[in-house]
């Protein structure tokens, strides 16, 4: 029973995956995960298909904030629109992306099972990705009043176009919960090598098995990290705009805006910080090789006793989340998000300021 709660949680992501297109191949235990061309010939069809309805799905949904009630500003329509365009990208490249490279994923898939099955989450791991999950539920759920509200009012043409949408805004949602997974699984195989103590050959084979798995990740799953992390910083910052916005036009508080930036920077955070824990978890790992004794491959022990202007201890590879050779996920990357934010939210406050001392002296 212990082990019920992460299997569900990591079984339920590949479905989810597997549902939504982003693992184009099948999967059985006994098998493994193999590409099928009826799989991928379905896949193909219904990227295509996505891509040929995106631009008649954002058309019909920026017709609904028309169709609605609530007079929103024009300044907010357009940010809304920006939004949605820029999330059905993000989706569609993603789908895209997996196509393309759906051997590779079904081999990477592959190595993760084998980790998984001789490594299980540990309580805390399976409690973070839960609440990962349910939290991408919430985000899904908030979408219920508005259609409560204004879903009476609207043709069925606009209602089956947000459908469309949400589905493809949900794809980079279900995305980014199997690469926090993926790297929870990889934290939890890493504690395993750290607790047991066996010999230093034997330590040094499961560390570079590991590594070239991570590296793998890594390299396969950069470009979706990137876009992952764009969207949801430029997201932030265009909802933290259309919030203040909103609260010098209307004096309130909007909910909605609130409740979404929350989301979004706590799943932007989540993921760099997984990121993070990879990395200095195995650089641990590094250490306690070179504290055992590593020799490397470069160096033979006779050169080695025998004096040489090379070190007896080199560094073994270390693990680096590198995106596209852009920058790398840790917490020095999130401290400068924090900081270009931080200076964006000034901006903002001074052109708030200045429009409500402009609207009193008229």
């Amino acid at each position: 029973m212990s082990r019920l709660p992460h299997v569900c949680g990591l079984c339920l992501l590949l479905w989810l995956w597997q549902l939504l297109a982003l693992a184009p191949f099948s999967y059985s235990r006994g098998r493994g995960a193999r590409c099928r061309r009826l799989l991928t010939l379905s896949g193909v069809l219904r990227w295509l298909l996505l891509i040929g309805l995106a631009p008649l799905m954002l058309w019909k949904s920026a017709a609904m904030y028309d169709a609605t009630n609530v007079r929103h500003s024009m300044i907010f329509k357009n940010i809304a629109l920006a939004a949605m365009t820029g999330d059905v990208f993000i989706s569609l490249a993603l789908l895209g992306a997996h196509l393309w490279h759906r051997r590779g994923l079904a081999r990477l898939l592959n190595g993760l099972a084998q980790l998984h099955r001789k490594r299980k989450l540990g309580w805390g791991s399976t409690l973070l990705l839960w609440s990962k999950l349910l939290l991408s539920l919430y985000e899904l759920l908030c979408n219920v009043p508005f259609l409560q509200g204004a879903g009476s009012r609207l043709p069925w043409t606009q209602l089956l176009a947000y459908g469309v949408q949400l589905y493809v805004q949900h794809v980079s949602s279900v995305y980014a919960n199997g690469i926090f997974g993926g790297m929870l699984l990889l934290l939890a195989s890493l504690d395993h090598l750290e607790q047991e103590s066996p010999a230093l050959a034997r330590l040094l084979k499961r560390e570079r098995g590991w590594l070239r798995l991570s590296a793998s990740f890594v390299d396969l799953f950069q470009l979706g990290i990137f876009l992952l992390v764009i969207g949801y910083f430029v997201n932030i910052l265009a909802n933290m705009y259309a919030y203040m916005s909103y609260f010098v036009s209307q004096h309130g508080v909007p909910l909605t805006i609130s409740n979404y930036c929350l989301i979004v920077t706590i799943q932007l955070y989540a993921l760099i910080l997984a990121a993070h824990l990879c990395q200095v978890r195995h650089g641990r790992l590094r250490q306690r090789c070179l504290e055992l004794g590593y020799l490397p491959p470069e160096l033979t022990h006779h050169q080695a006793m025998a004096g040489t202007p090379f070190p007896l201890f080199a560094p073994l590879d270390s693990l680096k989340f590198s995106v596209l050779g852009l920058f790398t996920l840790d917490h020095a990357f999130w401290l400068f998000l924090v900081s270009y934010a931080m200076n964006f939210i000034v901006i903002i406050l001074q052109f708030s300021l200045e429009n409500m001392q402009h609207a009193d002296d008229n």
